[in-house]
């Protein structure tokens, strides 16, 4: 699950999913006929076999598509009363209109602490891609957060999970959280049940990145001692 972040020891248990893709339903209903064979006899101690010979099933995957809203009928239902709602169409987004919260990106130290000293996270699926998400613990960690955070370390220190064609990663700064936003694109083995991976919507990735070194100042470092 980490790559080559693994840690590695002398551990007295293990999980191990077994998972197979094929286009004939049949060679699948072969695989799954040798399953409890394999419980009862492969690996000493195997434990926690769910749901006897599993069968085939076919793989569904998430297809998105926008809709206006001009076409979109919003009623809200108050005291039994539902009451047709306009939905305002507006107009795009002005990117440039945003508060620029950038800010310095130079920050940096001789010393590496693990992410985690410095911020939350938590990140979750949407369809084949994921979002972490991560927030300062406070104000003054922001600007080595992003020294450090840049795109390209994040998918360097993530590319076990990412699609190694069309794997990317991106990211935006929440404006007033002290916070943000990345979107790891294709980096779920399909997402949902499209996927044969342990982790297929990506709610172990917040947990992996809090790992990522950050190097902070001898300021910064006292403070977390």
């Amino acid at each position: 699950t980490y790559g080559a972040q693994a840690r590695r020891e002398d551990s007295r248990e293990v999980v191990v999913k077994i998972a197979a893709l094929h286009d004939d339903r049949k060679a699948l209903g072969l695989f799954a006929r040798e399953i409890a064979q394999a419980a009862t006899g492969m690996a000493p101690g195997l434990s926690g076999l769910v749901g006897g010979r599993p069968k085939p099933m076919p793989r569904i995957r998430l297809f998105s598509t926008l809709v206006p809203k001009v076409d979109v009928t919003a009623t809200v239902d108050l005291d039994g009363t539902p009451t047709e709602v306009g939905v305002p169409v507006g107009t795009p987004l002005d990117v440039a209109s945003l508060p620029d919260t950038n800010g310095s990106d130079t920050a940096t130290g001789d010393t590496s602490v693990p992410l985690v000293k410095l911020a939350w996270a938590r990140s979750g699926d949407k369809g084949d891609h994921a979002n972490i998400g991560v927030m300062a613990r406070k104000p003054e960690y922001l600007p080595y957060l992003r020294a450090a955070l840049t795109d390209a370390a994040v998918a360097e220190y993530m590319k076990h999970v990412l699609d190694p064609e069309r794997g990317s990663v991106s990211h935006w700064e929440l404006p007033g959280f002290n916070a943000f936003n990345f979107l790891l694109r294709h980096a779920l083995g399909g997402g949902g049940i499209a996927s044969l991976r342990i982790d297929p919507q990506g709610k172990a990735f917040a947990q992996q990145l809090l790992d990522f070194p950050v190097p902070v100042s001898a300021d910064i470092l006292e403070t977390l001692q």
